[in-house]
C-alpha cells in the first residue's frame, strides 16, 4: 500500500522533490528553506503513472483507518474524521484519473 500511495500523492499533495525544483526542473527553487512552495505540479507526462497508482490503491482504502487513528486522531487539522480523509483522496483520485485520460497535468496548492 505504501509504494502505490507515495506514488499516487508525490507532487498531488507534497511536495515531489527535486523533479520539480530548481536546476532545469519545473519551478525555481524556494528562496527561504524555512517555507514550502505552495505551488505543487504534476505535468501530464506524470499523470497516467499517478492514475495506475491510484487504481491499486483505491480498493485498500479501508486499510488506512487504524493507521489514520493512530496518527491523526488528535489531529487539529483538516479532515476530521477518517471518512472525511476517504473522500478527500477519492476526489483527488477522480481528479487525477481524469486528468491522465485528458492528457493535462495538475497544479495544486498544499
Amino acid at each position: 500500500m505504501r509504494e502505490p500511495m507515495d506514488t499516487f500523492l508525490d507532487g498531488l499533495v507534497r511536495d515531489a522533490g527535486p523533479a520539480f525544483a530548481g536546476g532545469g526542473g519545473f519551478f525555481p527553487p524556494a528562496v527561504d528553506p524555512w517555507h514550502r512552495r505552495v505551488l505543487l505540479a504534476c505535468p501530464p507526462e506524470v499523470l497516467p503513472g499517478k492514475a495506475r497508482a491510484w487504481e491499486r490503491v483505491e480498493p485498500r482504502l479501508e486499510e488506512l483507518r487504524e493507521p489514520f487513528a493512530a496518527e491523526c486522531g488528535d489531529w487539529a487539522g483538516r479532515p476530521d474524521t477518517f471518512e472525511d480523509f476517504i473522500a478527500l483522496l477519492r476526489e483527488w483520485g477522480d481528479v487525477t484519473t481524469t486528468a491522465a485520460h485528458r492528457g493535462w497535468g495538475l497544479v495544486g496548492l498544499p
